[in-house]
């Protein structure tokens, strides 16, 4: 009860007494702790982690996003230790009637929300980047891996001016710092002026990490650093919109890292990589819209996902595409000044960009960002474009369709509202005779039309080719959609991939036709017959991008058919395989004698060695294949030695690596002491690796029904080892599901889900995707293998 009625118009300070528990976990205000080799000892440090509603259990506050504010934040600490939040230190004050304990007091932070916020109590070192920039940039972490973060402080501030001359918004805080947390449940965290890392996000040694672990620190710092404007400047206003942070942070980094480094093709291979993602992940009945409703703290931490990220990356760049350069940065400058400091929704960027696109004319005005984005964001899943050619009349039609994983299968038993949808579609095409890859504008849009009920329509355009010409869509994968062909103008394309002009094809769209060809075969649009027959070209590719999208959908084939007795079929056709780490991981996978006879000599020779934590003689960028392989024909000794090395590295790329191969044994009782060993509560493996080595077992073919089994029989323990962390527990389930596809796996599935009603009610949306992919295995072994493993044998 007030003691006096409040009057209106004046200020009211309010104080309240706040109390909470300091203790373990990974979120809100929390301990962590690290092992100092040199004194054999624990050190301790605390750290905060309130993405996305965690600052409310560590100060009284309105903990959602458009509550921003200003915070002025004060440490108590001991003199020994480090104290950092967003802002610069203002002054340290001892604290009275306590010896060696200081206040530290940090400079008022711009406006922001609470989720932002960040502090940390710890004894690491500093490392200053050397640089001309005006912002003061350091890099935290524990003096003993300080070395590991040079590249980190190299290219932090590199980054950063980048980000402001594409933006062409200054930076607006004093300070960055970039500080390594031992135990840390996200990949990295984008706190303004203090960004969290886990230490495999920032660490990097030159003499023990692979170039895919160097890619791998440059894409999460320039992940991050990208939030500062996008999350931080201008921050959704509600978490239905978080895609506005993530999809932003991932696609703008693929540009940073490109400025970065060109020879790592990283625009390229990234946009790939997310295009391929969103195809798989976004093609299931359980997947959502970008933009959906939520309003339980439960639900927003599924919003963390591929759709959120990935596919949140993939609209933007065909937004990109279709608006042109000058058009898509002018617009995000002034969607960035209009809405600094403030709060935004996804119509507001709508806005910003139909401005500038109708400005520059790089938009008809007949559409507008809007009427096409929202097609994207508010609808679930993208479309499957069908393209008939009438090869008499020279023209195209084109219409389009939701693409179903499951495809003909479950579309046809159950009620076909669910298939359907409508996108406004930008389609751009080239030609055989006048091939043209450069050209990524649309030719044409694919429309919907004027009713509620959004009829696909039907698009046809003349196209100027003769009959014996292929035609190729979506040119530089411009656009989540798939493509069938008519099946001459597959044979055309197949006819040019084996061809020793296959060149002529974009690398981007041949690992677009094998992608697209394997999934219309998966669901039974396409005959295995024209699929395989395309693949045969892959024996003269020597591009990346195109093995990937091989491997990636044979990755998926392979989890089931490993189960059944068409494996040595399988196994014995892989002995086109010829393509550096990602290729050598198949040999070794599929048995070929040359690989496993080379990765265990490498091991040996490391494990003959007089000092192996100091001497590695496995090449650095083949020690992934190098060790699962040795183990994969190992004993027990050979497990022991590679444990004994996790337990004693120091790199943590390095013991992320060797976490994984630990998971290749074939001996079961070792199997199943390492499950022991991972969910143990004294483990020496952090609970944030947890899904790393448990996924690692399921990929064997040994170790698949152990992992499943030991998931299911010890439920209570996992939950109380992870914390009650559902959505963790749910993650592990689909790492599960992804290998079933037997009657007796899926009953045994779909029993234990009915004896845990909790978890499908705290993650709801991940269980039942993870059992969607149970039923699709399911229904793709009873229905497709056949056809797949016959073509195979008459082709290969």
């Amino acid at each position: 009860m007030l003691c006096k009625v409040l009057e209106p118009r004046q200020n009211y300070v309010l104080y309240i007494q706040f109390f909470a528990p300091f203790v373990g976990g990974m979120s809100g205000y929390y301990v962590s702790s690290y092992k100092d080799q040199k004194r054999n000892e624990t050190r301790y440090l605390s750290v905060t982690q309130f993405e996305p509603a965690y600052a409310r259990t560590a100060f009284p506050c309105f903990d959602e996003p458009a509550f921003k504010a200003t915070f002025n934040i004060t440490l108590g600490h001991h003199r020994k230790y480090v104290a950092l939040s967003n802002m610069p230190v203002t002054k340290k004050i001892s604290i009275s009637g306590r010896k060696n304990w200081l206040w530290t007091i940090f400079e008022q932070t711009l406006p922001m929300s609470s989720y932002l916020v960040c502090y940390s109590v710890n004894d690491f070192a500093g490392l200053k980047s050397q640089s001309t920039f005006s912002v003061d940039f350091t890099t935290w972490a524990p003096a003993s891996a300080i070395a590991q973060c040079k590249y980190a402080a190299h290219i932090g501030p590199r980054l950063l001016d980048y980000y402001e001359r594409i933006f062409e918004i200054d930076y607006p805080l004093p300070k960055v710092d970039q500080l390594a947390v031992p135990d840390f449940s996200a990949g990295a965290m984008e706190n303004w002026g203090l960004i969290t890392y886990r230490e495999a996000a920032l660490f990097y040694a030159p003499e023990a990490s692979s170039e895919v672990d160097k890619q791998r620190v440059a894409n999460i710092i320039a992940h991050e650093l990208a939030h500062q404007w996008f999350g931080n400047l201008v921050t959704m206003k509600w978490w239905n919109d978080l895609w506005l942070n993530e999809g932003f942070a991932t696609y703008v980094a693929t540009l940073g890292m490109q400025e970065l480094c060109k020879k790592w093709h990283a625009y390229a291979e990234e946009s790939l990589e997310n295009m391929m993602v969103v195809l798989n992940s976004d093609a299931y009945h359980t997947t959502r819209a970008i933009s959906q409703s939520v309003s339980r703290a439960s639900q927003f931490a599924e919003q963390f996902d591929p759709i959120t990220y990935r596919k949140g990356a993939v609209i933007i760049r065909m937004m990109h595409m279709f608006t042109g350069d000058m058009t898509f940065r002018k617009g995000l400058n002034c969607y960035l000044k209009r809405h600094a400091y403030g709060n935004a929704d996804q119509n507001d960027l709508w806005r910003s960009l139909s401005e500038a696109a109708h400005k520059f004319g790089s938009m008809p005005r007949y559409l507008d960002v809007q009427r096409v984005m929202d097609t994207w964001t508010l609808q679930a899943g993208y479309p499957l474009i069908t393209v008939h050619r009438d090869y008499v009349r020279n023209t195209m039609s084109i219409n389009q369709r939701r693409f179903l994983i499951d495809g003909l299968g479950k579309t046809m038993e159950k009620d076909n509202s669910i298939s359907k949808g409508c996108w406004f579609v930008p389609i751009s095409f080239t030609l055989a005779r006048r091939a043209n890859f450069t050209a990524t504008e649309p030719r044409v849009w694919l429309q919907c039309d004027s009713q509620v009920n959004d009829i696909p329509l039907e698009a046809r355009s003349p196209l100027g080719a003769e009959a014996d010409q292929w035609l190729i869509l979506n040119v530089q994968l411009t656009a989540p959609f798939r493509v069938n062909y008519d099946t001459v103008n597959w044979r055309l394309i197949i006819k040019t991939l084996h061809g020793g002009d296959f060149r002529r094809i974009h690398t981007m769209n041949r690992a677009q036709l094998i992608n697209d060809a394997l999934a219309l075969s998966w669901n039974g649009h396409l005959c295995y017959k024209i699929a395989l027959d395309l693949l045969r070209y892959i024996k003269q590719e020597h591009a990346y991008m195109p093995w990937r999208a091989a491997l990636d959908h044979l990755e998926t084939i392979y989890r089931i058919i490993k189960q059944t007795a068409d494996f040595t079929l399988f196994q014995s056709k892989g002995h086109h395989v010829a393509h550096k780490t990602l290729i050598n991981q198949w040999a070794c996978r599929l048995a070929l004698s040359d690989c496993r006879k080379r990765a265990v000599q490498y091991y040996h020779r490391w494990f003959i060695s007089n000092d192996p934590d100091l001497v590695n003689p496995v090449p650095q960028n083949l020690r992934s294949v190098v060790y699962c392989a040795a183990l994969r024909q190992g004993d027990e000794y050979d497990w022991n030695f590679l444990w004994q090395r996790y337990c004693n590295a120091t790199v943590a790329s390095e013991r992320r690596l060797i976490l994984q191969a630990l998971g290749c044994t074939r001996i079961v009782w070792v199997i199943r002491r390492y499950l022991e060993i991972i969910f143990n509560e004294n483990s020496s493996i952090r609970k944030q690796d947890i899904s790393l080595a448990f996924g690692a077992i399921t990929r064997s073919h040994i170790g698949f029904p152990l992992a499943k089994n030991y998931f299911m029989n010890n439920f209570t323990l996992l939950t109380k080892s992870l914390e009650s962390n559902f959505r963790e527990l749910a993650a592990l389930l689909l790492q599960i599901t992804q290998h079933i596809s037997s009657p007796h796996d899926y009953r045994e599935l779909k029993m234990f889900i009915d004896c845990h009603r909790k978890l499908e009610k705290l993650a709801t949306r991940s269980v039942r995707h993870a059992v969607e992919h149970a039923q699709v295995n399911l229904h793709w072994r009873q229905k497709q293998q056949s056809e797949f493993t016959r073509w195979l044998k008459a082709r290969y």
